[in-house]
């Protein structure tokens, strides 16, 4: 294990992970590598030391690894970790590379209305990493998300817009209707993926819109938008409400 003290800051690129087999990791250390990436005085270490950095390389090693041993540890650290950017980012690749068996856990965190949304949004995206790795899992994970949206959280809409993200990524024009009844109950986060017009849009099932954009400034407590053509804001992106921080981080939250 004394090799991920000594790797340092990951990089972002997750096509650019190390080869962690490289370093004789196998089978046997799963039980190891679950240890770091549950070890909270590793994940609260100082910012600017190598030991903040041995959960990551951890569970990048159980993701290549694929043992399926390592998914409910890991689901259990999302609310934990569902504040640190780079666990938001890579434990549902992890996730996915996890595989098919993971899908009944996460299906049953996404539904536990006590964990934290955006620990819930992790498990919507892990799905979604699961079906873009596994095709075969696809009409699976669309049913449950679909599923999920026909009876929302009304206290997420962040949420609930993340899902609806994680549609349009596996390209589900076959929950459109699901779609149409979550946003004309308007429970969902417009900042996530625009309106009901820009969904159909995303999916192909319309050219155009035939209505305004709406102008989502106001939600912020912005000025009125001059500009009739609001860009739609990723989760990724900078927060239009100019803290600085990502959307997801700030008033996606």
């Amino acid at each position: 294990m004394g090799v991920l003290f000594e790797l340092g800051e990951g990089r972002r690129d997750g096509t650019d992970w190390p080869d962690y087999t490289q370093y004789g990791f196998n089978a046997q250390d799963v039980e190891d590598l679950l240890a770091l990436v549950t070890d909270s005085s590793l994940n609260t270490a100082p910012g600017d030391s190598n030991e903040v950095w041995a959960p990551l390389h951890a569970w990048r090693a159980l993701g290549q690894l694929g043992d399926p041993r390592a998914i409910e540890p890991i689901i259990g650290m999302f609310d934990t970790l569902c504040e640190d950017d780079w666990a938001l980012d890579e434990l549902p690749v992890v996730l996915g590379m996890l595989g098919p068996e993971a899908i009944g856990p996460l299906t049953d965190f996404l539904h536990n209305r006590t964990h934290a949304e955006f620990a819930r949004g992790m498990a919507v995206s892990a799905l979604d990493e699961i079906a873009q790795h596994d095709p075969a899992s696809r009409d699976s994970v669309v049913r449950i998300i679909t599923d999920y949206l026909e009876y929302p959280d009304p206290d997420t809409s962040g949420l609930n817009g993340w899902a609806v993200s994680s549609l349009i990524t596996l390209e589900a024009r076959e929950s459109i209707e699901t779609l149409r009844r979550l946003y004309q109950g308007g429970n969902v986060d417009l900042f996530a993926c625009g309106d009901i017009e820009d969904v159909e849009i995303e999916l192909g099932l319309r050219e155009r819109r035939s209505t305004p954009p709406p102008d989502l400034r106001p939600a912020l407590g912005l000025p009125m938008q001059q500009d009739p053509k609001p860009k739609k804001v990723g989760r990724n992106d900078p927060c239009p409400c100019g803290s600085g921080k990502k959307y997801k981080k700030c008033c996606l939250h």
